[in-house]
């Protein structure tokens, strides 16, 4: 259960080199609209992002920009001349405004699903794999939305094109040391559906695997144990996602496998300090879950070591 103040900026001085992020995302594939829109906090750096980006019938319009961190807990709006992120009522609707010189979106995101909170520590049975002290991970809470708003584009070939916006939404908050110096490999992979959503997490520490997840649906949310990566296809390049595979088993002890082919693809921002050795790319994917036949839309984001991948591809 998460309390309203969860939904806030958090305490960083416990940990100067944490991250906290605040991140939408929305899909409305009749439409071919796909977007996200996300608000990094790095406080080692004292700098806080703005990063948005809506994929419109395949066109483009992005926004990414950094400034100087503004000291203060508890804020509730976030916001540079071309993003801003609102707790409009904690723990049930957020406000985003999303413009540039070519495109303006405005949405309301309500909560659709109930909020699962992820675990924020290694499970017993898992730290006996770990050389070194047991790894703790950072605060995270994510939710199946509804997003509803407007989109017009003011610059371009398309100029003067409105569209309201009536869509799956999907909202993820956490906060904490985001990039463990030994993380090889972190994925992190959601999955709208009609009536559900599957969300599964893996990502590797001192070379050992940590995996999990949930499958939400309107009754509740049921955790996933177990995630393994089973198959990775990049460009050659590297700088876009062609495919992933992914298998899982959830608290029920299902399992299947679920498998994603890239429909838009974007090189992500890293810390500075990773940009020569790291990839971070994300991604709005088409996935099938092979079992059932299932097929969904959703957003998959990746980020890998070169070392790691080399192995991997």
């Amino acid at each position: 259960m998460i309390r309203d103040n969860d939904e806030f900026l958090h305490d960083y001085r416990r940990n100067a080199r944490w991250i906290e992020r605040f991140s939408v995302n929305f899909i409305d594939r009749k439409n071919k609209l796909f977007g996200f829109a996300d608000v990094n906090f790095y406080f080692l750096n004292k700098k806080t992002e703005f990063h948005w980006a809506v994929f419109l019938n395949d066109q483009i319009y992005a926004h990414q920009h950094q400034e100087s961190f503004k000291e203060g807990v508890n804020q509730k709006v976030f916001a540079d001349k071309n993003l801003k992120y609102r707790v409009k009522v904690p723990r049930e609707t957020i406000e985003l405004e999303m413009k540039n010189e070519y495109l303006q979106c405005a949405l309301t995101v309500n909560g659709a699903y109930p909020v699962y909170m992820f675990p924020s520590s290694v499970p017993d049975d898992a730290a006996a794999g770990f050389s070194g002290k047991k790894p703790e991970f950072w605060e995270r809470y994510e939710q199946r939305c509804r997003a509803t708003g407007m989109l017009t584009v003011k610059k371009g070939e398309k100029k003067g094109f409105s569209k309201k916006i009536d869509c799956i939404g999907f909202r993820k908050h956490s906060w904490g040391e985001r990039y463990p110096e030994d993380m090889s490999s972190y994925s992190w992979i959601t999955v709208q559906f009609r009536d559900m959503t599957i969300d599964l997490t893996y990502m590797e520490i001192d070379r050992v695997s940590y995996s999990g997840g949930f499958i939400s649906k309107k009754s509740g949310n049921i955790p996933v144990m177990c995630v393994e990566q089973e198959l990775f296809s990049m460009s050659r390049d590297r700088k876009s996602l062609l495919s992933s595979e992914f298998s899982y088993r959830d608290a029920q002890d299902d399992r299947d496998l679920i498998v994603s082919r890239k429909l838009h693809s974007l090189d992500m921002p890293l810390p500075r300090n990773r940009k020569s050795k790291y990839i971070r790319i994300r991604s709005f994917s088409e996935f099938m879950v092979i079992g059932t036949g299932k097929r969904g839309i959703g957003m998959e984001e990746h980020y890998f070591s070169l070392d790691k991948l080399d192995k991997m591809l």
